[in-house]
Formats: C-alpha cells, sequence, structure tokens
C-alpha cells in the first residue's frame, strides 16, 4: 500500500495543538483538510505547479525545502510545509477560461497518471480541485501541510 497524504491549512498556534501523530483530516474543519491519497509534496505537487507555471520540475524541486515540521521516525507520519511558491502558483491557477484549466489539468494528468493510478479526467479535476480550495484557505499566518503516512 502507498503512502497515504492528507494536506491541511492551520496556524502556528492551530499547528502547536494538532496531535501530528495522527490524521489532520480527523481533527481540523472540513473546509481547512483534505485527504489527497498520491498526491506526494514532491513529485505529483511539483509537477502540477510546473503545468501552472512552465517552470522546469528541477529547477522547482532545487528550490523546494526539505524541512520537517513532524517527523514519526522511520515509520512516520512526517509533516512537511507546502512551499509558498507552490501555494501561490495554486492560488493564481483559477480555471479561466475554463478550456484551458482542463488542458492544464490534462497536462498534469499525462506526468503524474502512474503515480495516481491513471485516474479518468473527473478524478483529476476533483484532486485540482480540492488543492485549490486548500490554497485558498491560505492567508496571513496559515500555511499548508502535506502529512504523510
Amino acid at each position: 500500500m502507498g503512502a497515504q497524504h492528507e494536506y491541511f491549512v492551520a496556524d502556528r498556534d492551530e499547528l502547536a495543538q494538532l496531535d501530528l501523530a495522527k490524521s489532520p483530516v480527523s481533527q481540523l474543519p472540513a473546509e481547512r483538510a483534505a485527504e489527497l491519497p498520491g498526491v506526494d509534496p514532491t513529485v505529483v505537487l511539483l509537477s502540477l505547479v510546473e503545468v501552472l507555471t512552465t517552470v522546469d520540475f528541477d529547477t522547482l524541486l532545487a528550490s523546494t525545502s526539505d524541512e520537517l515540521v513532524f517527523d514519526g521516525g522511520d515509520d512516520g507520519p512526517w509533516v512537511t510545509p507546502v512551499d509558498r511558491a507552490t501555494v501561490v502558483a495554486i492560488q493564481g491557477a483559477d480555471g479561466d477560461p475554463e478550456l484551458e484549466w482542463e488542458d492544464a489539468v490534462a497536462q498534469w494528468g499525462e506526468l503524474v497518471g502512474e503515480e495516481l493510478n491513471d485516474p479518468d479526467a473527473e478524478a483529476l479535476l476533483e484532486i485540482t480541485d480540492e488543492l485549490r480550495r486548500l490554497a485558498g484557505e491560505v492567508a496571513g499566518e496559515r500555511r499548508l501541510y502535506c502529512w504523510t503516512n
């Protein structure tokens, strides 16, 4: 079985109050957390940013941090902050006009289809809609995080 990925939005105080050994989806309001199986914060998420920004994947990878907010040891879970540039790229993906957004999602699907078990176009749109929704919750002191187990 592959790793489980959950994305969530929290500020420092909320982050400190969470039991990060447990699923954040079970601890936060639904509008600020989502299970996104297969959407790892490196290969899959940065591939989406590559499509949205046309910045080369290797350049994106080199500019990301390896920072861990929570380290559950060899067996996990682990929590990493999602780079602000990644959040900004997703926030800027407003999907207007709709055809262009669908084209971007299709390109992303071609890059990461295997990692996501070859989802159909509707499933890819659902994943990107969740990411866009969560990125929209990032403001002020709130950041987007990925919990992996």
